[in-house]
């Protein structure tokens, strides 16, 4: 009496599946490095302030969610505040000096899809080293949309 034959293996070898799997997660990391590639950002010069607390922005009443600018420490660093979706701000890019006005350009940042929701963000950036001293520092917040928001640094 002989038992049933043995069973044969139905598929790629063991050493087979193995690189298959590795092939896999390679595409795969791959196609994550592209789509990560493709949806970065512009560079943002500055850095995140949390300090620019109500009473040091100078607003025109309730509900005033136009862009305010501060000075951090007077004559070195100074902040802009705007106001937009948490997920997708407006970001400083480029900080320069134009006739004696700080220019400083702002772009949306973040994903292609933004948070409905509507509060500022606040960065903190340094005055450029060609800008004069003086009693106040005229300061211009250019839009990527081509909006123009001129402030003034007040001593």
């Amino acid at each position: 009496m002989t038992g049933p034959a043995p069973r044969r293996r139905r598929g790629p070898a063991p050493g087979r599946r193995v690189g298959r799997v590795v092939a896999g997660v390679v595409t795969g990391l791959g196609a994550v490095a592209l789509i990560t590639g493709c949806t970065s950002g512009p560079t943002v010069v500055g850095d995140r302030y949390d300090g620019a607390v109500p009473d040091a922005l100078s607003l025109d009443g309730p509900g005033d969610t136009t862009p305010a600018v501060g000075w951090v420490e007077t004559g070195r660093s100074f902040f802009v505040t705007t106001y937009g979706s948490s997920s997708c701000p407006s970001a400083p890019t480029a900080v320069g000096v134009d006739d004696d006005v700080v220019v400083v350009e702002m772009q949306q940042i973040g994903g292609e899809v933004c948070t409905a929701d509507y509060g500022p963000t606040s960065w903190s950036l340094d005055l450029p080293e060609s800008t004069a001293p003086a009693d106040e520092v005229a300061v211009r917040l250019a839009f990527d949309d081509g909006s123009v928001v001129d402030r003034v640094l007040a001593p």
